[in-house]
């Protein structure tokens, strides 16, 4: 329930996750954020945090030991992606990878950047439900999470050492856990706040269209960083 980052993606928001900084900032950025959604900001060093974790649970969704050194991309040279992919890549027996080293770096700095830009789709997702749940009154507490927690470790890790060894693998720690624990429970709250209306087909796509054109509104992100989500989205931007 709890695994990869991007499991279990209810109907208006996602399986979200990462404890994002909070920030009593103007209209400009500082130096490290590189999305601010009123007085929320994601940073950069949030973003790669969030992203080296991905690579790690898309892997394995669960792993049990530790993600091979190089499958999750290594920026700026990605050496030990190269390395990854050189001794994974399918090739004649006794040959090496038929790719140069610019075209395995190429491929590396590919998936690091799709990783990153679907982890910053999540991150604004999550700012947005957090957002959403405050203005609707709807919230959970720390003790709701802990209790969870609990709950979780019991039903997917009932030996002794499980949990800890999950986290060690997957680079989560107990707070990262407990907050994405904490926005899964938000939203189906709020999913529950949303199925009270009995809408229509019809309302509820109207209902989504409007919360999206809301938070857009709201959502600047900087230059090489524009996903879906953000105000200066044009349709074709992708992270540089």
């Amino acid at each position: 329930m709890y695994g990869r980052i991007s499991r279990c993606i209810p109907a208006f928001s996602l399986l979200v996750i990462a404890v994002v900084g909070l920030t009593a900032c103007g209209s400009g950025m500082p130096g490290d954020v590189v999305v601010q959604i009123g007085d929320s900001s994601i940073s950069k060093p949030t973003l790669a945090h969030w992203t080296s974790i991905e690579g790690a649970l898309v892997y394995e969704n669960n792993p049990r030991q530790p993600v091979p050194k190089g499958v999750v991309p290594d920026p700026p040279g990605y050496a030990a992606c190269i390395a990854y992919l050189e001794a994974t890549a399918p090739k004649p027996i006794g040959s090496r990878s038929t790719l140069t080293a610019a075209q395995l770096k190429s491929r590396c700095r590919q998936k690091y950047k799709a990783l990153q830009q679907h982890v910053l789709d999540i991150l604004i997702s999550s700012v947005w439900q957090d957002d959403a749940g405050a203005e609707q009154g709807i919230t959970v507490t720390d003790k709701e999470a802990e209790q969870e927690l609990e709950r979780f470790k019991r039903r997917e890790y009932p030996r002794k050492g499980e949990f800890q060894r999950f986290l060690a693998f997957s680079g989560l720690s107990v707070a990262d856990e407990l907050s994405r624990i904490k926005r899964n429970m938000l939203a189906t709250r709020l999913q529950r706040s949303i199925a009270k209306k009995e809408l229509t087909v019809r309302q509820q796509r109207a209902l989504a269209e409007a919360f999206t054109k809301k938070w857009t509104a709201r959502t600047s992100c900087r230059a090489g960083y524009v996903v879906p989500g953000c105000k200066q989205y044009k349709g074709t931007q992708s992270l540089l």
